[in-house]
């Protein structure tokens, strides 16, 4: 059970599922850059005599530099038997070559690669029977740097627009309307959060940190987030462990309902969408989603044994104690 319960801990951990999703990328790309590409062609698809393969590349791929591509081959068909000829078997920089070909059921496995990568269609005899992407290591230390420039570029057109937000926030909470909201949603508060004191400081950074949520104003409820969890390890009696109300905010402020996305409507105003804001309903829908599913998780594993704070603090117990033989072997040393 101990074995069980620290397996689930770490695998539950985001930088964990992060980690693990960076490693699958690279392994995915190693595979296709090291293993030639296969493509299946119909065996309906071919005729007795000579057929035509063409492979198209996209921009990123083929012709020279980096120019869209279109290269053709011969395929002739003897005795059920698809053949390739010697010359379109050599390796080349910019055209792909063939490697072999064999049957399989009702088509014809084809093995061919590529040193470019990019998009790809494969034709026979003018009829398009497969399609994919072809990934380099290239590929993939371009994308990455590609996209932290788009990323940087992104982040300066987000402060207009936070900025602007960040005012309307302070005008509201002069006219008093985050007060106004903060006390409709003050019952919500105390059944997240039961084990808060009624009249505890905790309670109104809270209460700020999802009203500001809840307006879309993510980097205004950032301050508010970071001083209710400050304020509610003040009440945990296990400084070392999360008590269920810091699980609880951490969840919610994770998912992050909010009647109007911001940060979203700003990534699309600067990446120049016409209409940012046709997306608020599904924005809602998939934000109200989220945040019951959190919400319902963490009440549910937090009444599994295995997830309990008497669980934790017994793992956590267990882990601190010194390792059997280590204060006897200290009192052999002392006694020699």
């Amino acid at each position: 059970m101990r074995v069980l319960g620290t397996f689930m801990r770490a695998v539950l951990n985001i930088n964990t599922i992060w980690g693990l999703m960076i490693l699958i990328s690279f392994f995915l790309c190693a595979a296709q850059h090291y293993l030639p590409t296969t493509s299946v062609i119909p065996v309906d698809r071919l005729t007795d005599g000579d057929n035509t393969l063409t492979v198209r590349l996209a921009a990123s791929g083929g012709g020279e530099d980096g120019a869209p591509g279109s290269f053709d081959y011969t395929l002739p068909m003897r005795a059920g038997e698809l053949a390739i000829e010697p010359t379109d078997q050599e390796r080349g920089r910019e055209r792909p070559w063939l490697i072999s070909t064999e049957r399989v059921g009702e088509g014809v496995l084809l093995k061919w690669d590529c040193s470019s990568h990019g998009a790809y269609d494969l034709a026979v005899n003018g009829e398009i029977i497969a399609g994919g992407n072809l990934v380099t290591f290239q590929s993939l230390t371009d994308a990455a740097f590609d996209y932290a420039k788009i990323g940087f570029d992104i982040a300066l057109g987000l402060v207009a627009a936070m900025v602007l937000f960040l005012g309307l926030m302070k005008v509201g909470e002069h006219a008093g309307i985050v007060q106004i909201v903060a006390r409709v949603f003050y019952p919500i508060i105390r059944f997240l959060f039961p084990d808060v004191p009624k009249d505890h400081p905790a309670n109104g950074a809270i209460l700020m940190n999802v009203t500001t949520t809840v307006l879309g104003l993510g980097n205004a409820a950032t301050p508010f987030g970071l001083k209710a969890m400050k304020e509610l390890q003040s009440l945990n009696p296990h400084p070392e462990i999360a008590s269920d109300s810091e699980v609880m905010l951490l969840g919610y402020n994770t998912a992050g309902f909010a009647i109007l996305p911001t940060t979203l409507l700003a990534l699309r105003k600067s990446a120049g969408c016409s209409d940012p804001f046709e997306i608020i309903g599904t924005c809602m829908v998939a934000g109200a989603v989220s945040t019951i599913t959190a919400i319902t998780m963490v009440k549910l594993l937090g009444r599994l044994p295995l997830f309990t704070i008497r669980a934790a603090v017994a793992e956590h117990a267990r882990e601190a104690a010194p390792a059997p033989g280590a204060e006897t072997g200290r009192g052999a040393g002392e006694g020699e």
